[in-house]
């Protein structure tokens, strides 16, 4: 059921995607530090979403690693403790 849900869910957000692609066509002047350029409307928020999405990863990445290192630290605490009683 989860899964359904998870599968919908991902389905209505592609098909919204693909609404507001296709209603987006104008094309925009992006200033860059050294350069410009003339890309689509559409184009510039696929990127700047994608972008979100690595550094939402990579933060949340990051967070579970430190969190899993705290972990094995605790379990070896414990297993240490109990083999002093």
């Amino acid at each position: 059921m989860k899964g359904l849900f998870s599968f919908l869910l991902l389905l209505l957000v592609f098909i919204i995607a693909i609404v507001v692609g296709s209603r987006n066509q104008e094309l925009l002047t992006v200033n860059y530090l050294i350069a410009q350029s003339e890309i689509r409307e559409s184009t510039l928020m696929a990127v700047c979403l994608g972008l979100g999405v690595i550094i939402g990863m990579f933060t949340m990445f990051s967070s579970w690693l430190r969190l899993t290192w705290q972990v094995s630290s605790l379990k070896s605490q414990v297993k240490k403790l109990a083999k002093e009683d």
